[in-house]
């Protein structure tokens, strides 16, 4: 897996291309501890590119999740790709992690934390 990170609007986005899985999820963790040490109070991350997601890899999000809610912040999911939201969806993960369109996201990422 591949993470692309970048600031929009004084947020941080992570960009996940390929699969989260159990090969790519101490990838993904390191960089979520990495933001969690910055203090960011929260992140979106944008799955569009996200092409496989396994037990693993949605429990990598829900960790990521709540260790954004105790530190009083919050993680957006934005533009998965069909199949990624059927399984999320199916998992009932996004009573946890919200799912939005990017720009929905970007717009509304302040109200929610």
């Amino acid at each position: 897996m591949v993470i692309k990170q970048k600031s929009v609007n004084g947020m941080q986005v992570l960009s996940l291309i390929g699969k989260l899985d159990i090969f790519s999820k101490n990838n993904f963790n390191e960089t979520i501890d990495y933001h969690r040490e910055q203090g960011t109070k929260g992140i979106i991350l944008d799955i569009r590119g996200v092409t496989f997601i396994d037990s693993v890899g949605i429990g990598a999000l829900v960790s990521a999740a709540k260790t954004f809610k105790q530190m009083k912040g919050k993680v957006l999911l934005v533009n998965p790709q069909e199949t990624v939201q059927h399984i999320l969806e199916q998992t009932n993960i996004v009573q946890l992690i919200p799912i939005f369109s990017a720009d929905e996201a970007y717009s509304t990422f302040s109200t929610l934390s």
